[in-house]
C-alpha cells in the first residue's frame, strides 16, 4: 500500500513536468475510444490507485483480525521525531514532524504546479498562430482555468484520505482520525478555491466571446461535457458555503445533509 501511495503521489507531483505530462496525455487519449472515455481515464489516473489501496486495506484488516487492529500498541518512552510536536500554536494547531513534512510538500507542489503550468501556457500561445491580441488573451484565460482544474483534481484526490476513519495510512504515521480531519477542512477550502477559479476563468472567457449559454449547457457524448462540470461546481459551492463555521454552528443539520452532495460533486 505504501509503495502504491508513494508512486501515485510522486506521479501527481511530477505531472506538471513536460515528460510526465506527455505520458499522461498519451494514456488519456489512448483510452478515449474505450468504455472509459476521456473523463473515465482521468478518473482512473487520479483516483484509481486510492481505490486499489482501499481494497488492499480491506484485505489487510481481514488478515490481521479485528482484535489486533483495535489493540493499542504500547507507547515507548523513547524520543520519536516522527510524532514529536514541531509547531504548537499555528493555523493547523499542534503539528508533528510527519504532518509538517506533508504540509510543506503540498505547499511546494502548489507553487511548482502553478509556475510550471503558467510557463507551459505561455509557450503554447505562439504555436496557436493567433495574431489577434484579444483572442490570445482569452485563450490564455481558458488555459489558465484548465490548469487550475488539474491542480484542483490533485487536491480532491487527497481530500478524502484524512477522513477515512481507521485509515491504515494514518495509523502508520500515528495521526488519529480526530486530528486528521482538520486537513480535510483545509484541503476542502483549497480545492474549492481552485475549482472556483477554474470555472470563473472559463465563464469570463465565454461571456466575452458571447457563447456563455452554449458552452455552459453543452453536454457532449464524446470528450468533456461542460454541463456536468457546472452541476459539480454548484454542488461543491453549496457544500463549501454550508461548511463555513458560522453556518455549520448555526445549523449543523444543513451542513451535514448538504455535505452528502459530495457524490454529485465528485
Amino acid at each position: 500500500m505504501w509503495a502504491i501511495f508513494v508512486s501515485w503521489a510522486s506521479f501527481l507531483f511530477l505531472l506538471p513536468s513536460n515528460s510526465v505530462n506527455e505520458q499522461y496525455t498519451k494514456v488519456v487519449h489512448a483510452t478515449s475510444g474505450t468504455i472509459f472515455g476521456i473523463t473515465g481515464s482521468i478518473f482512473l489516473v487520479y483516483s484509481g490507485p486510492v481505490i486499489i489501496i482501499g481494497f488492499l486495506a480491506i484485505i489487510y484488516l481481514w488478515i490481521s483480525g479485528d482484535e489486533e487492529i483495535q489493540e493499542k500498541t504500547k507507547k515507548s518512552a523513547s524520543f520519536r521525531l516522527w510524532t514529536f510536536p514541531i509547531i504548537i500554536d499555528g493555523p493547523f494547531g499542534v503539528v508533528t514532524a510527519a504532518e509538517l513534512i506533508g504540509i510543506m510538500l503540498f505547499a511546494v507542489y502548489i507553487v511548482w504546479a502553478v509556475i510550471a503550468y503558467t510557463i507551459k501556457n505561455v509557450s503554447l500561445l505562439p504555436l496557436m498562430e493567433i495574431t489577434d491580441t484579444g483572442k490570445r488573451n482569452l485563450l490564455l484565460l481558458e488555459l489558465t482555468g484548465l490548469r487550475f482544474g488539474f491542480i484542483g483534481l490533485v487536491c480532491m484526490a487527497f481530500l478524502f484520505l484524512p477522513v477515512a476513519r481507521g485509515s491504515v495510512l494514518l495509523r502508520l504515521i500515528d495521526i488519529p482520525f480526530e486530528h486528521a480531519t482538520r486537513y480535510h477542512v483545509w484541503l476542502g477550502h483549497l480545492t474549492m478555491v481552485l475549482f472556483t477559479l477554474h470555472g470563473l476563468f472559463y465563464v469570463i472567457a465565454w461571456a466575452i466571446e458571447g457563447r456563455l449559454v452554449q458552452e455552459v449547457t453543452a453536454w457532449k457524448n464524446i470528450g468533456i461535457s461542460n454541463l456536468p462540470g457546472v452541476i459539480s461546481l454548484v454542488a461543491g459551492l453549496l457544500m463549501w458555503v454550508t461548511s463555513l463555521p458560522p453556518v455549520r454552528r448555526l445549523n449543523f443539520e444543513l451542513f451535514f445533509y448538504t455535505h452528502q452532495l459530495y457524490v454529485v460533486e465528485a
